[in-house]
């Protein structure tokens, strides 16, 4: 790179791990910034998965002639010039909650005109804001799961999200396995859920105990009142996931079930754990028609 001051569009943004970090430390120092861990603050070093996001952000956006993106956790902006590089006819949203950051971000802004920065929690942003076309970043691993259900909740119709392995693999567990539960369902409700890669704890600094995953999450159904029904029902069904499911039903409705009430399949001899998502949509709808019956 021929300066550090900020990482310059075009030929000048880094082809090495050297020059980003080089850049980061002068940034960090210059601003007397210290990454703070409860705030799950680690930054991507690798030029090359960097640039395989933002095209990958480009290409889920290609059909949209002037997309907004809103970058979670942009940090000290690393990938958010990556993501200006690669998607230069769009609204790059930089959303930080750390406020010690915003210098460097308000830096980042002057040089790239469609940057815009945003310092505050991410997690109402993304159930507020509208005409957002892709959600992006490296999301802090502390609040990972509260942003997925936000991101869930909101009208955004697709993501591309850095998260630890071991969530993203969560995500698309199948019904019996020891990693599926009221996450699995509810992403996998909601959305086409892709694992594109995992990145090893390596390229990050400070690296994180564990490898991390860039997922791809597109939307196939709206956040309505039944899947908020379907929501209830499966986080209390999952606090007895080893139940019978006509056992734990009977702790979530608080009655015993009626008899009569017949649902197709082998739903009954199913453990929780097993509940498929379109177990759990017949459920709701038997729990609909026995609210009528009372």
């Amino acid at each position: 790179m021929k300066e550090l001051d900020t990482l310059n569009l075009g030929k000048d943004l880094p082809n090495s791990r050297r020059d980003l970090i080089k850049w980061m430390r002068i940034k960090l120092k210059e601003y007397n910034i210290r990454l703070k861990s409860r705030l799950s603050q680690i930054l991507l070093t690798d030029p090359k998965v960097l640039r395989f996001i933002a095209k990958k952000a480009s290409e889920l956006v290609s059909n949209r002639r002037s997309a907004v993106i809103i970058e979670i956790g942009a940090g000290i902006g690393n990938l958010t010039q990556f993501l200006v590089h690669e998607n230069i006819n769009a609204l790059i949203v930089a959303v930080e909650i750390d406020h010690r950051f915003a210098p460097i971000l308000q830096e980042i802004k002057k040089t790239y005109s469609n940057v815009e920065v945003l310092i505050g929690d991410a997690i109402p942003l993304l159930t507020s804001m509208r005409g957002v076309d892709l959600a992006a970043g490296n999301i802090p691993y502390h609040i990972t799961s509260n942003l997925l259900l936000a991101l869930a909740h909101s009208s955004i119709p697709c993501a591309l999200l850095t998260v630890q392995k071991d969530v993203a693999e969560r995500i698309v567990s199948k019904p019996g396995t020891k990693n599926y539960g009221k996450l699995s369902i509810l992403m996998q409700m909601m959305f086409d859920v892709d694992v594109l890669r995992v990145i090893p704890s390596t390229l990050f600094v400070p690296p994180p105990r564990v490898s991390s995953a860039i997922i791809v999450l597109k939307r196939k159904n709206e956040y309505n009142q039944y899947v908020e029904s379907i929501e209830y029902l499966t986080k209390c069904l999952f606090s007895y996931k080893r139940k019978l499911v006509s056992k734990a039903l009977t702790y979530c409705l608080d009655k015993k079930l009626d008899n009569r009430i017949e649902v197709e399949g082998d739903i009954w001899r199913k453990r929780v754990g097993q509940l498929t998502v379109e177990d759990l949509m017949k459920l709701v709808d038997m729990y609909a028609d026995l609210k009528k019956r009372n």
